[in-house]
């Protein structure tokens, strides 16, 4: 997933004629804490709410100012695990996209990121969820692929984390079906450490009912 891929253009970035007055009512109606900044001669960067709100004039245009823009963005052809990082380090609920270039092409919210990941990890796909746990050593995706697969089964999606024992992975799997006993049987008799699991009926419902729930706080 490229992050040109995500850009939406529902929000303008301000330009350097607009006051700060003008830049502080935009970050309210998108309800972000910063945008960027267009100049003359391209992007200039990142204005913050934090610095606009210590104005004593906010009738000024921003290229009058004394605050700086903050020049943080992330290039077109970057993948989308490179925006989460992007947006963890820097706090920001929007990065700003440049083309090879260096010229503005637009920006990615962390709406479009949260949405993207949903439809990659086939969160609203029926089917359940297995959770397992295996030593680092011995972690092999496609050995996990082989099992579902030789109970009849897909997997749809499949994350790894590193536990808080740096030698053991916890491996969460989204797999094409809502009655997983045979799937989990073929754990078993493999020998994993299977540390949870979740059918449709007790999973799904309530992780789409979330997802909604938060999407329509995300757009609120």
């Amino acid at each position: 997933m490229l992050l040109r891929n995500l850009i939406k253009d529902l929000i303008p970035p301000l330009k350097t004629t607009d006051t700060a007055r003008q830049a502080l009512r935009w970050m309210a109606e998108f309800r972000h804490s910063n945008l960027p900044v267009i100049g003359r001669t391209g992007y200039m960067g990142l204005v913050y709410e934090t610095d606009l709100q210590k104005l004593e004039n906010l009738d000024v245009p921003l290229h009058s100012l004394s605050i700086p823009f903050n020049r943080l963005f992330v290039n077109e052809y970057q993948h989308i695990f490179d925006a989460i990082k992007f947006a963890s380090n820097n706090e920001f609920s929007i990065i700003p996209v440049l083309n090879d270039k260096d010229q503005y092409i637009g920006l990615v919210t962390i709406f479009d990121i949260i949405h993207a990941l949903a439809e990659a990890n086939s969160v609203q796909n029926p089917g359940g969820i297995v959770v397992l746990e295996v030593d680092r050593k011995d972690y092999s995706l496609g050995e996990i692929s082989r099992i579902a697969e030789s109970e009849g089964a897909q997997i749809l999606s499949a994350s790894a984390i590193v536990t808080a024992d740096p030698d053991r992975i916890e491996v969460t799997l989204k797999i094409n079906r809502i009655d997983l006993t045979r799937i989990l049987a073929g754990f078993y008799r493999h020998n994993y450490d299977v540390k949870a699991s979740y059918h449709q009926s007790e999973f799904q419902q309530d992780l789409q009912s979330r997802y909604d729930a938060f999407m329509n706080y995300l757009k609120m």
